[in-house]
């Protein structure tokens, strides 16, 4: 009528385990070799506690049962060595990490055993969830990072005598050019230009804005029309090299661009840089 607590203790940690061994490689984790694996794991550990083994024995039967599960949950996918380290790894961190919530509240490692052994169930499975949950959150950011490096650049642009720097995103949807020159055009917004201009330079520009030669983009929410301003110069940073590049601005207005992507690249003002 009951389960004991080895066992959805080992399996629900082994299942964790090896979901946060999967997320590690950058893979997603598959739900069924996950369960699989949880069983088998669950299984020995139910009978783990009525085998008179040695200390070293113990240890290599330990080793054995990691070489199985990595071998079901791993075999023949990408990066199936890693994930099996990965799994490892996961399974000190949730099996640690009672220990260290002791060591924290006790201060030795006496204590912090002692803990570890009497430490309720729902706290164990709570803490490797956090574990687990902190694991994929970073996971996601450096993802995050990884994927948006390539198209992150600085750039500074100087206007109106005022020089301003930007977070820029190579936008590969900006194929907006400028008419009359025919020059390609990097888009910000009004405001945020308005507000990186010092004081002096920003009364001029507020000054010109009506006169300003405006041209009309469409996008996918409908058409939308942009100041073009020329400005002094614009310097790319890339690999914390300058470089110039010859574009126009284009402010857009009603709307304000988020921090990360404070001015959004036309790719072919910096396809020579890039390249």
């Amino acid at each position: 009528m009951y389960i004991e607590f080895v066992i959805a203790d080992n399996f629900l940690l082994t299942y964790l385990a090896a979901s946060a061994a999967a997320r590690l490689a950058h893979k997603a984790p598959c739900v069924w070799r996950n369960l699989l694996a949880s069983l088998v794991g669950t299984v020995v550990a139910v009978f783990y506690p009525f085998m008179r083994l040695n200390a070293t024995t113990q240890i290599l039967v330990k080793l054995a049962l990691w070489g199985v599960l990595s071998v079901m949950l791993f075999v023949k996918t990408p990066r199936a060595v890693l994930s099996g380290l990965m799994f490892l790894g996961a399974t000190f961190a949730f099996g640690g990490a009672s220990y260290a919530v002791g060591l924290a509240l006790y201060g030795n490692t006496v204590a912090a055993q002692a803990f570890s052994l009497k430490y309720p169930l729902f706290l164990t499975l709570g803490t490797a969830a956090v574990v687990y949950t902190a694991v994929r959150y970073c996971i996601s950011k450096m993802r995050l990072k990884r994927a948006r490096e390539p198209y992150e650049y600085g750039i500074e642009v100087t206007a109106y005598g005022s020089t301003m720097k930007f977070s820029a995103f190579l936008d590969t949807g900006n194929s907006v050019f400028d008419p009359t020159t025919g020059l390609p055009i990097i888009i910000t917004d009004v405001d945020r230009f308005t507000q990186k201009l010092d004081g002096a330079a920003a009364v001029e520009f507020v000054k010109t804005l009506p006169r300003l030669r405006k041209t009309s983009i469409g996008t996918a929410a409908g058409s939308t029309d942009i100041f073009i301003i020329k400005p002094t110069a614009i310097t790319v940073y890339t690999d914390r090299q300058a470089h110039k590049i010859n574009a126009m601005i284009g402010l857009v207005g009603g709307r304000s661009f988020t921090k990360e992507h404070e001015l959004l690249l036309n790719p072919v003002a910096i396809s020579e840089v890039v390249c």
